[in-house]
């Protein structure tokens, strides 16, 4: 065992990955989690892979172990680059918690069926691709053709991009951040997806929605993924709390063309999946029915149904 923390990290990684085969067999996915350790043996900590870079986030102090979870992990796999991020609430600066273990390259691609993701390994936050939503980018790529889809919070826009693949008439993407929308467009062009840089805006949601209302703007599907604490906005005529859901609802309901459907994602632990559901219903007037659930993947092995990813989509009866 090594000398750091006493978890025995090549047996927790040996394990995970036996228990990934079904992904790393798979010639269409060369990106998952590799290790859920909240589950696998070591709380705070995830390892994940992006084709063959490898990015450690770490919660709790592992940085004595880093070298010996380096050699596991290229035991595993043939990894060309091996990024650890510690995560601010320790209270280190990002110098003392970032390492570049192994190689010098910030920027991998990685695959997911037919689809190419750019990351940047050492991105403070998440690299780029949100390995859970998995399981809801394949259901948007089956449920997109001839759509008009609005993907709201797009981040680096990997829900709309699957819509585009899933042969939507026209994407438009919705983020307050200057510095994704390129990542939205570096994605499309990796791809060889056509775009229009007027479809890529950025901007206030509570400024853009009621705007796009009083325009008469509709939409055939809606992607609401908001983050777990929505920001506040001098455009907003409440205070937003949480994920928003009721407000955003409200919003999204006046945005629907009649057979449309939103594809909503849950990432607060204090709501149930049944709740979220109804909240959406109530706030929509009835517009809106649940019709199916997706949830994450098996590298995120979760002992309580609800600390996992939920998402719902909801049609228009």
């Amino acid at each position: 065992m090594h000398q750091g923390t006493t978890i025995d990290w090549r047996a927790s990684l040996d394990a995970a990955w036996t228990k990934r085969s079904s992904l790393w067999q798979n010639p269409q996915i060369d990106c998952f989690r590799v290790f859920h350790g909240y589950e696998e043996g070591s709380r705070g900590t995830v390892i994940e892979k992006f084709n063959d870079a490898a990015v450690i986030d770490y919660k709790t102090d592992i940085r004595d172990d880093l070298p010996h979870i380096k050699t596991v992990l290229l035991d595993l796999f043939p990894f060309k680059n091996i990024i650890a991020k510690g995560h601010q609430s320790l209270g280190l600066s990002l110098k003392e918690r970032t390492h570049v273990l192994h190689g010098n390259d910030a920027l991998a691609t990685c695959h997911e069926h037919e689809l190419k993701f750019s990351v940047k390994l050492d991105a403070p936050h998440n690299p780029g691709l949100y390995l859970d939503a998995r399981d809801a980018r394949q259901w948007i790529v089956n449920n997109s053709a001839d759509r008009r889809i609005l993907n709201l919070f797009a981040f680096t826009g990997s829900l709309g991009l699957s819509a585009a693949h899933g042969k939507a008439t026209e994407v438009i993407h919705l983020d307050r951040s200057k510095e994704l929308l390129p990542r939205i467009q570096e994605n499309y062009r990796i791809n060889g997806v056509q775009f229009e840089a007027r479809n890529f805006l950025r901007g206030d949601i509570y400024k853009h929605l009621p705007r796009a209302i009083k325009a008469g703007k509709r939409f055939d599907g809606i992607i609401l993924d908001p983050p777990p604490k929505v920001y506040q906005s001098p455009y907003a005529k409440h205070k937003p709390s949480g994920q928003d859901f009721s407000a955003l609802i409200k919003y999204c309901a006046q945005l629907l063309n009649p057979g449309g459907w939103v594809l909503g994602m849950l990432h607060r632990f204090d709501f149930s999946w049944d709740d979220f559901e109804d909240q959406v219903t109530q706030a929509s007037n009835g517009l809106l029915l649940p019709e199916s659930r997706l949830t994450s993947g098996i590298d995120f092995p979760e002992s309580l149904p609800d600390k996992k990813l939920r998402v719902s989509t909801f049609i228009t009866p």
